[in-house]
């Protein structure tokens, strides 16, 4: 029986090759971007899964309570996470990162750079699950100044020979010993590294609390009470932190993150994360898909009622009964998925290196072959082929036999359901287009935003470690001589990247108020290299070399917090005064007030800021011209080794750095518009099918009309009202929906582009113009047909 079912079933889709090819091309497209999507998901969803013992993993992350804000850190202090196994006994264990940032090692003659290297405690390897291919986990980092390799850099340093035991010098010339390499971390994982290294004393030691400067995570007993330990966090204020903190209005306290839920659902200051709504929103995208796909399928398989109506009836009077006839439809429908899954499967194969290309991923082939994959084929199977082939065959098989045969048998109910799946279909698809310019406006807002500084033609160059104030003077000397080179100048951190916060005393209406705020070192050049404006007041200067000492720049974000209205000679003492009065910092005055300029991303708000000056900082900035750019880079590099032999030149454009904070957020913009039209061709698959049904169907209308006298024009109207109809009936629909998703997307960005209505009209022209270009050719078609030959037999 089932093999007559499919046979029959194959042959009704050779038989009506077009609505065929319509079909498998629109569940094609559906069925591969929706295995697409899922890969993206489940990669998503993936994070940090990969330990062993990840569900009994959690990350400490800080709530800093001042008077007038909170802050929100993944920092905390050195003494936590092992104050925390001593009091709780459920602390199974614990790991700290100390970020030692870009550090360079030396073998024998050779240098090397490496970002996102960390000191950590001996017994990560205890918390986390690293595969160890050399070396052994448990000895790995307990003896002092050793070194823990990834695979990518040991072959780096060491080629194809065994790295344990070698040793390394750091840019302090301290050695390490490698004791151990590990497979290169996973990208499925929210913190990576190239290196670990033991703590050395200081580190180990650290017992204040002041600071927040490390990353703590606790492993807990698997029976472990999570709760119980969070309501511990206000003792431990109280016992350790509440002398330091409370005469400053400071509270402190604490929360556990599971490790598993930290890329999608965390959200805290300097963070780089997923977002658990684009995997709603890519999970929704896949759906519509294929629901769009199952909706062609549907129209297309009631629109040709008439032409299966006598099929039907026929087969009632030689005695088959209803519930073959559904499995008939059924085996239709879930055929033509197989073939499209099939298809799919081949594309998806062949797709994946371009949609790696373009999301940002790494996703292999085997992902393609796990049973999480292949249950998902099935589903897609079991949902598109049933649910799209269960109205046509249930609507199909009710068909009555006699009346059928006389000719009399008149549909209901189908043209109007038809109508409802082509307004649900360009209800989506409107919804989808404004979603996608609104992303795209938000992008093209943040990358045009004015960031309060120049970035162009800006180089970074990291020190790496401080430089004598001669060095740097020598260099800046001999880069300035060089025409190109309009201004050098010096900071702290690079100008796109100031975090931290220090406590600074400063003058308030009610007297001198302990306060936190974040701290760069800058120059006297700096504010002009970097296109800056000095709002009130003035710029440091070298003609006041007492500026070093007694004199600070400000933002005027500091202004609006402290309520100044005039800000000029203010006093901030660049510390905070001891508890016994005696030594206290250095007092300084505002000498003058720089205009807002963005010290992160635009994820993050602009902060009060305060500028000390110094000279021969760690970051050195460049502005060049545009002319003669290579040139100009090779002559700093010359200068450079000239002053620094024994140090690699290493650069970067300011830009760039700008350009990669919103890679994210541009690589999944890229995916959204990319499935998003893919789901419009997809509905525009189905309406060109129906279109063209519905011309077959109404050919001698359209003959009888002619020979009346109707013209081309009139007869393209006709055609096209009906659809038009049906996607203005789309519009009240999609527009309230896209609305309120894109305003709660918005909310999650710190500075968004405005809703313009010229967006939504735009939107709705477009999809108008989009229905019209599908059914004009049909129209167009029909319209200037010879009318004779739809007529001839009448």
């Amino acid at each position: 029986m089932l093999k007559n079912y499919v046979v029959l079933a194959f042959r009704n889709l050779v038989k009506d090759k077009f609505y065929s090819l319509i079909n498998i091309l629109g569940l094609t497209i559906g069925v591969t971007c929706g295995m697409l999507l899922f890969l993206y998901v489940s990669d998503e969803l993936s994070y940090d899964r990969y330990h062993e013992k990840a569900s009994r993993i959690y990350r400490i992350v800080s709530y800093i309570t001042e008077p007038d804000k909170i802050n929100k850190w993944t920092s905390t202090q050195p003494p936590l996470a092992k104050t925390l196994k001593q009091d709780y006994p459920f602390v199974e264990s614990y790991a700290r990162f100390f970020g030692r940032g870009r550090t360079m090692f030396l073998l024998g003659e050779r240098r090397f750079y490496e970002e996102d290297v960390y000191s950590t405690d001996s017994t990560v390897f205890d918390v986390f699950t690293y595969k160890f291919l050399e070396g052994d986990p448990k000895l790995a980092l307990a003896s002092p100044r050793s070194v823990v390799l990834t695979e990518k850099v040991a072959k780096r340093f060491f080629g194809e020979n065994d790295a344990l035991g070698q040793i390394l010098r750091t840019d302090d010339t301290t050695a390490y010993k490698v004791t151990g390499v590990i497979q290169d971390v996973p990208k499925n994982s929210h913190f990576t590294f190239n290196a670990l290294m033991s703590l050395d004393g200081n580190q180990r030691n650290a017992d204040g609390w002041g600071g927040f400067y490390i990353n703590s995570y606790l492993l807990l007993s698997k029976n472990a009470d999570v709760k119980k330990l969070e309501a511990g966090f206000p003792g431990l204020y109280k016992k350790y932190m509440s002398s330091i903190f409370k005469r400053m209005g400071i509270h402190i306290t604490y929360q556990l993150q599971p490790l598993t839920s930290i890329h999608l659902y965390s959200k805290f200051d300097g963070e780089t994360n997923g977002d658990i709504g684009y995997v709603y929103t890519f999970s929704a995208i896949a759906f519509f898909m294929l629901l769009i796909a199952s909706i062609n399928y549907m129209n297309l398989a009631t629109a040709q009622s008439a032409r299966r109506a006598k099929e039907v009836g026929l087969r009632k009077v030689m005695g088959s009964l209803k519930g073959a006839l559904i499995a008939q439809f059924l085996t239709e429908s879930v055929l033509l998925t197989l073939i499209s899954l099939l298809t799919s499967l081949i594309l998806v194969a062949a797709l994946l290196p371009f949609f790696n290309q373009v999301s940002g991923k790494e996703i292999g082939y085997l992902a393609l072959l796990t049973p999480k994959f292949m249950l998902i084929g099935v589903a897609i199977v079991a949902f598109t082929g049933l649910v799209s082939g269960s109205y046509p065959a249930f609507y199909l098989s009710a068909f009555e036999p006699a009346a059928v045969l006389k000719g009399s048998y008149k549909a209901r109910g189908g043209s109007f359901f038809r109508k409802a799946l082509v307004v649900t279909q360009f209800s989506i698809s409107m919804v989808m287009l404004i979603c996608t310019w609104i992303v795209y406006q938000q992008l093209n807002y943040m990358r045009s935003k004015d960031m309060g500084y120049d970035r162009d033609q800006v180089l970074t160059i990291d020190y790496q470690d401080n430089q004598s104030q001669a060095s740097y003077n020598a260099l800046r000397k001999s880069l300035m001589d060089n025409p190109n080179i309009q201004s050098v100048a010096s900071a702290s951190s690079p100008v796109s990247n100031i975090g931290g916060r220090i406590i600074f005393t400063v003058e308030s209406s009610t007297g001198m108020k302990e306060m936190g705020f974040k701290p760069t070192q800058i120059d006297h050049d700096y504010i002009k290299t970097m296109g800056m404006k000095i709002v009130q007041g003035r710029d440091f200067s070298e003609k006041f070399p007492a500026d070093t000492a007694n004199g600070v720049l400000i933002n005027e974000a500091v202004v609006k917090r402290m309520n100044w209205k005039d800000p000029i000679g203010k006093k901030i003492m660049l510390g905070t005064v001891p508890a016994d009065g005696k030594n206290p910092p250095p007092t300084a005055e505002v000498v003058g007030v720089v205009r807002d300029f963005h010290q992160q991303s635009l994820y993050n708000p602009i902060e009060p800021l305060i500028m000390v000056y110094r000279k021969a900082n760690g970051v050195m900035h460049v502005k060049i011209k545009t002319q003669n750019t290579k040139e100009t880079l090779a002559y700093i590099g010359q200068k450079w080794q000239e002053i620094y032999p024994n140090r690699l030149f290493e650069y970067r454009f300011l830009d760039q750095d700008f350009q990669s904070a919103y890679r994210a957020d541009e690589l999944r913009g890229q995916i959204f518009t990319a499935f998003s039209a893919l789901t419009i061709l997809i509905a525009c698959l189905g309406l060109f099918g129906l279109a063209t049904f519905t011309t077959e169907q109404r050919v001698k209308e359209i003959g009888v009309r002619k020979v009346l006298g109707g013209s081309a024009t009139s007869v393209v109207l006709l055609l096209s009202k009906d659809f038009t109809k049906l996607v203005l009936f789309s519009f009240p629909i999609a527009i309230p929906i896209a609305y309120f998703s894109m305003d709660k997307w918005l909310q999650s960005f710190t500075y968004k582009t405005d809703m313009n209505v010229w967006v939504f009209v735009a939107a709705c022209a477009l999809t108008l113009l989009i229905c019209w270009l599908t059914v004009i050719y049909q129209s167009l078609k029909a319209a200037l047909a010879n009318p004779v030959k739809s007529l001839r037999s009448e």
